[in-house]
């Protein structure tokens, strides 16, 4: 039954749901409501059975036969018995005598004119209760009746004694308005309100959907291919419109993507087609005139444009990998707590030992531990490196220092600078500045987005700022640290 509820429509659902509580709680209310109207109805039968027991006391005391006209009559039409106050039973109106079971009289000398209600087991077939049901009684004391009166009234050879009158409550009225409010709740108004709150559950759940609905065409739509496309976000601030803005901004980072994806083949193509035209007609050339050839150097060239391949290969490679760890797994997943201050030690050795070029120097070093990997590290500080040496006239600084629970890694060489114009764009990628577009001075423009790629991919940022020193170029890291 749970796999059948499951498949319906959330509408139908709803419907069900809100009828099955509606039946729940306009039945209860029936039930309530019914057992209102007959407490309501109940105070009067008592009031009238109160006035019946009245009239019998007038006629017992006025000394009036069962034979003779009463002084009010309306006693008549009640049920009642009266009993002596030596327990034997007198009269009884509307039940036999093997009717009544339990009835007793009032304790001698109980004050007169006091009614009493008492519910007292009984079986009255003009009731139609059965054995063991219990019956309202309201009852009353005479004064004390003669001998001669008792037997002119009864017929019977009592001493004088006190008489003890019970009439019943005839609730018949009350139980037929409680019956008939039962009817027509339970039958119309229970029915009716229970379909009703299901048709309006039913309109309402669609019109709460209608925004679900419109988001699931405009996605479908998307889906084909439209990623410039949003879906509509509906007025308010419910659950509905935060998801169709949480779409809106995934499907942002999805077309981002999308283009950086399509530009990245488009690039990649370009600079591929490149160094593949020169190795093919360098191999052309020199298999058309084998003879004229210089293999040494056709080979040599060969290598080199290889080598640039298997770079620009590895330079992608690794894009789309630090991209897949920003959209994956945290920073705080990776394994390693690696000594910054060691490998950015190890790379500015390692630039001394070529003469030739621009010093680098290490300002300053602070121990600063941070998560990652020293294949992602060394590759960030190695393509800083590069990029300095690359254009510095004579020097390129490095520093590390710990600011603020964050290792902040500054390259500044004394080159030409970064216009602050491009101080952005140059860590987009195949981005090369006028300076750099010689095929031997600036390779394929990945280095500086490989290294703001890296420092995303671990959390970090990398920019250019204007350099402190008012000349060449000041390129800042900045990486969360942390105790290992």
């Amino acid at each position: 039954m749970d796999v059948g509820l499951r498949r319906l429509s959330v509408r139908m659902r709803a419907a069900i749901a809100s009828a099955l509580a509606s039946v729940l709680a306009f039945g209860l209310a029936a039930v309530w409501v019914s057992d209102a109207v007959r407490q309501q109805w109940l105070p009067a039968a008592e009031a009238r059975a109160m006035g019946d027991t009245a009239l019998l006391d007038e006629a017992i005391t006025a000394g009036q036969g069962w034979n003779g006209p009463p002084p009010l009559p309306g006693y008549q039409d009640s049920a009642y018995v009266v009993l002596f106050q030596d327990g034997a039973l007198a009269k009884s109106d509307r039940m036999s005598h093997s009717d009544v079971v339990g009835l007793m009289p009032l304790r001698p000398g109980a004050p007169r004119f006091v009614n009493r209600r008492v519910d007292l087991p009984v079986l009255a077939a003009t009731r139609g209760t059965g054995p063991g049901r219990t019956a309202p009684f309201i009852c009353r004391t005479t004064g004390t009746v003669p001998a001669a009166d008792l037997a002119a009234m009864f017929g019977v050879d009592r001493p004088a004694q006190q008489l003890t009158i019970y009439v019943m409550v005839d609730d018949t009225m009350a139980n037929r308005a409680s019956e008939l409010v039962t009817r027509i709740l339970g039958w119309y108004l229970v029915p009716g309100a229970s379909l009703f709150v299901a048709v309006v559950a039913w309109l309402v759940t669609g019109l709460a959907l209608r925004p679900v609905e419109a988001i699931r065409r405009r996605m479908a739509r998307i889906g084909g291919g439209a990623f410039h496309e949003r879906v509509p976000v509906p007025p308010g601030r419910d659950g509905i419109a935060r998801l169709a803005e949480t779409t809106n901004a995934t499907l942002g980072r999805l077309e981002h993507a999308v283009t950086e994806q399509r530009r990245l083949v488009a690039d990649a193509s370009h600079e591929l087609r490149t160094p593949i035209a020169v190795l093919r007609n360098s191999l052309e050339v020199a298999l058309t005139h084998p003879e004229q050839a210089r293999w040494p150097e056709v080979a040599a060239d060969a290598l080199a444009d290889t080598e640039r391949l298997q770079r620009l290969a590895e330079d992608l490679l690794l894009l789309a990998r630090t991209d897949e760890q920003r959209v994956g797994e945290g920073v705080e997943d990776l394994p390693d707590w690696i000594d910054l201050d060691d490998l950015a030690a190890e790379q500015v050795a390692e630039r001394g030992c070529f003469p030739g070029g621009p010093r680098v120097l290490a300002t300053v070093l602070e121990p600063v531990p941070v998560r990652g990997t020293e294949v992602l590290l060394g590759r960030l500080l190695r393509n800083l490196l590069d990029n300095a040496v690359r254009h510095a006239s004579g020097e390129v600084l490095v520093s590390l220092r710990a600011v603020d629970g964050r290792a902040v890694l500054v390259v500044a060489d004394d080159g030409p600078g970064i216009p602050a114009a491009d101080r952005e764009r140059v860590f987009e990628r195949f981005v090369r500045l006028d300076e750099s577009r010689d095929r031997a001075d600036g390779g394929a423009g990945l280095g500086l987005a490989l290294v703001r790629s890296i420092a995303a991919a671990l959390g970090g940022t990398a920019r250019a700022v204007e350099p402190r020193s008012g000349r060449g170029a000041e390129l800042v890291v900045s990486l969360p640290t942390g105790t290992p």
